[in-house]
């Protein structure tokens, strides 16, 4: 038996044909089509969101949009730049939006929940901030992640952003589905991206998402997502957007998926429940700890995440030698070769504890109980033998 780290859900070709083969013979494939308005239509219906979601070609494109969206809010040029609260935790997409930006990172440390750690900066962020003597940063933005699908306390990131006069956003690119006290983080005033790809819950097989309740941010990313243009007689720009539009047949993929998003949702929680079962029964073992997630989150947990007590290699390589592909995602990106010993950390001490000890364990939305009951018999197995050996 052999589990991969990710399983697309997609439809049949026989749920798509005859919907695209109307777009091939009508050439309208692109350029806010048809089913691409559709598709935004329902997303705007499933988040029950004050502006209508507007797609990308990726998550990406969707967040580099954000943040320029933001940065033009700000007053900056394309030119200028300031500062950027971001968790290392994260994977390289996020950090890059951010230098494609001309912007700075500031990398900061995580909670057990993976995501960032907000206390810790609500309650010495003054002097965390004067550590960083002699530079003084221009910190104006701050990007939290949805890790594995968790948020964090997200009344303590308003009241940092309100208290500390930053703007915040959410790459929420492997959180789809999950809230925050039962509302999409959205709906709790903050704008947000997600990814749509085939690795995610919810997939247009190559795709992402915008969702702001900003006037000013909905229309720029209109235009961003179309080479800056505000008009179309002349093609006239006033920002130097890029073309990051979704076509039709992903479209397409994502309006039949939406369909099913119940199911979908449905059969991830009821997966999850078993995993919280068998992981949870150990958790604080000596061989490994689960990411903490709050009662006031309901997590999608695009993976499984667990935090080895020991370096993770050996756990990597016995997994996979038994078929089972888990992968260490994510890590810390401030150790990165692009990213390393050139922009500012603050204390980053739990995210330097963690990065070699966490291991991702597939979690699919179609899951056979055999295929649970392998994984979870083969971790056992794993740490048997390292418990007779130690």
């Amino acid at each position: 038996m052999k589990i991969n780290i990710v399983k697309p859900f997609l439809p049949s070709l026989s749920e798509l044909e005859t919907e695209f083969t109307e777009c091939l013979k009508s050439g309208m494939v692109t350029n806010n089509s048809q089913y691409v308005r559709e598709l935004e239509s329902n997303l705007h219906k499933f988040y029950k969101s004050n502006l209508k979601p507007l797609t990308f070609s990726n998550g990406e494109m969707a967040l580099f949009s954000l943040i320029q969206a933001y940065k033009l809010k700000l007053g900056y040029g394309p030119l200028d730049s300031f500062d950027v609260l971001v968790p290392s935790f994260t994977f390289a997409g996020t950090i890059n939006a951010i230098l494609m930006n001309n912007l700075r990172p500031v990398f900061c440390d995580v909670d057990g929940g993976f995501t960032l750690d907000i206390k810790k900066l609500n309650s010495n962020y003054s002097s965390l901030i004067d550590d960083l003597d002699p530079y003084i940063p221009n910190i104006k933005l701050m990007v939290c992640v949805g890790a594995y699908g968790n948020l964090p306390n997200i009344d303590l990131v308003r009241k940092f952003s309100e208290e500390n006069d930053i703007k915040v956003i959410f790459d929420n690119a492997p959180a789809f589905g999950s809230t925050y006290k039962n509302k999409f983080t959205c709906n709790h005033g903050f704008s947000e991206i997600y990814s749509f790809h085939a690795s995610k819950i919810f997939s247009t097989m190559e795709g992402g998402g915008a969702i702001t309740n900003d006037p000013d941010i909905h229309n720029s990313l209109i235009k961003l997502r179309d080479f800056g243009q505000y008009e179309k007689v002349r093609g006239n720009v006033d920002v130097p957007g890029l073309n990051s539009k979704m076509q039709e047949i992903s479209a397409l993929v994502g309006i039949k998926n939406l369909e099913k998003v119940d199911f979908i949702l449905n059969n991830r929680k009821n997966n999850i429940e078993r995993y919280k079962e068998f992981f949870g029964s150990k958790e604080n073992s000596e061989f490994f700890n689960v990411m903490d997630v709050s009662t006031d989150v309901d997590c999608t947990y695009l993976y499984y995440p667990i935090v080895l007590k020991e370096e993770a290699t050996p756990f990597v390589n016995y997994m996979q030698d038994n078929n089972i592909m888990v992968r260490r995602y994510y890590t810390a990106v401030h150790e990165l070769d692009l990213y390393k010993n050139k922009y500012m950390s603050l204390d980053l001490s739990y995210t330097n504890e963690i990065k070699d000890k966490v291991v991702s364990i597939p979690i699919h939305t179609i899951m056979k109980n055999e295929e649970m009951d392998y994984l979870f018999e083969t971790v056992n197995n794993f740490f048997k033998n390292e418990k007779s050996t130690s």
